[in-house]
């Protein structure tokens, strides 16, 4: 998650927030950008909060995907802890479609060379006062999902913003807004495959453990051999013996004398 003063915003994907990496906030602009982990095919919604104190001014949260206005909503201006959720884009005014992680589609085409968005792999959230005005069709925000990039381009940029199956809803009419003034906070999530921010470092791999070799010890001390008693009737005969047996172990501890030595590594690739 994100924050900025009374405002939080986050990319849920499964109803789960999604980790941010590399976080930067910047007070002089009222931004905070980061780097997020996208998943072709997964469905995604965009959340913002407002936790200030309640007001006479309108405030609304906007949306914007790879560089397109999408929509926005207003919080409601007497609720201390309000969210508002974009998981569709407007279609039309009874139609909807969910946002969805997609695949940019490479093409060879030199009139792609250079046309690539350089928002294209961003999702930004402007909070703002605002002035509303007046109701219009939802089908004028058509938003733009079919991005080529040329395959010489150096954006590393594999994912962009589609949209799923459309699903139908009752007759819905949206409302113009202007922003006023400078925005009170910026969210700019920088989305990307996941294996590409572990190769540039943004997400951190941890190396594999390995532990030290570990030597067993082995205890050479003999142990001492008691004699009989002075009315053992055979007593020499058994410290005879028993002398040889000494021996006998003396020899087989000196064999037995190199430690074991056993090396255990732990990969927690």
């Amino acid at each position: 998650m994100l924050k900025l003063q009374e405002y939080t915003a986050w990319i849920s994907v499964d109803g789960q927030p999604l980790d941010t990496y590399a976080v930067e906030t910047s007070l002089a602009t009222n931004e905070v950008t980061c780097w997020i982990p996208s998943e072709a095919g997964k469905e995604f919604s965009v959340h913002c909060q407002n936790t200030s104190a309640p007001s006479l001014d309108t405030i609304g949260a906007f949306v914007y995907i790879d560089g397109q206005g999408c929509h926005g909503n207003v919080f409601e201006r007497w609720n201390g802890n309000h969210t508002v959720k974009f998981s569709h884009a407007f279609v039309s005014d009874r139609i909807t479609k969910p946002f969805v992680f997609s695949t940019v589609r490479l093409t060879d085409e030199d009139e792609f060379a250079d046309t690539s968005s350089a928002d294209l792999g961003q999702i930004q959230v402007r909070v703002c006062k605002v002035v509303l005005g007046e109701y219009y069709d939802p089908a004028q925000n058509q938003l733009q999902t079919e991005h080529k990039v040329h395959e010489r381009s150096k954006k590393a940029v594999t994912h962009c913003v589609g949209l799923g199956k459309e699903t139908m809803i009752p007759q819905t009419m949206l409302r113009r807004s202007q922003c006023i003034g400078q925005p009170l906070a910026k969210f700019t999530f920088r989305y990307r495959d996941r294996n590409l921010l572990k190769a540039n470092g943004i997400i951190t791999v941890p190396a594999p453990l390995k532990r030290k070799a570990s030597q067993e010890i082995i205890d050479l001390t003999v142990n001492d051999v008691q004699a009989g008693s002075t009315n053992d009737p055979v007593r020499g005969e058994h410290n005879t013996q028993r002398t040889k047996e000494t021996e006998h172990r003396s020899k087989k501890v000196k064999q037995e004398q190199k430690p074991g030595v056993f090396v255990e590594v732990i990969d927690l690739t």
